[in-house]
């Protein structure tokens, strides 16, 4: 295992896709850098899994159905509070724009897709820090 792994090993994270195809990607690559992976298809199966584990970083797509990515994120979060752990944003769509509003103590990055698995477990790790 590189370094890289071994810090990254003890980061438990929640990926949030709803393409199966996706979904089984980030599993796969988050997995290999050392992560531990819990997936879910949609908000409401994100909002049972943080229920159920606890989680260091939640890696959420944006545009996504019944609820996209950021009315996922502010249910979590009132279902959580302080406990909601910071979350990096993934979306094919380039924002000019500031995130929207979530709540309160929220730490969030936006990360814009295609990207290299480098450039995920780097913002990953850089969020995961930030909570410290």
């Amino acid at each position: 295992m590189s370094a890289a792994a071994a810090r990254s090993s003890t980061l438990h994270l929640l990926v949030v896709d709803d393409e199966e195809q996706i979904l089984e990607l980030l599993d796969l690559s988050l997995s290999l850098h050392g992560f531990t992976v819990v997936t879910a298809r949609s908000g409401p199966d994100a909002l049972r899994a943080a229920g159920a584990h606890s989680f260091d970083v939640i890696v959420m797509d944006v545009l996504m159905a019944p609820w996209d990515g950021f009315e996922t994120v502010r249910r979590l979060h009132g279902a959580l509070q302080a406990r909601l752990p910071p979350v990096v944003f993934l979306s094919g769509l380039t924002r000019t724009e500031a995130l929207p509003e979530l709540g309160p103590h929220v730490v969030a990055t936006y990360l814009v897709k295609p990207f290299r698995p480098s450039q995920l477990v780097a913002c990953i790790q850089q969020v995961a820090r930030s909570r410290n």
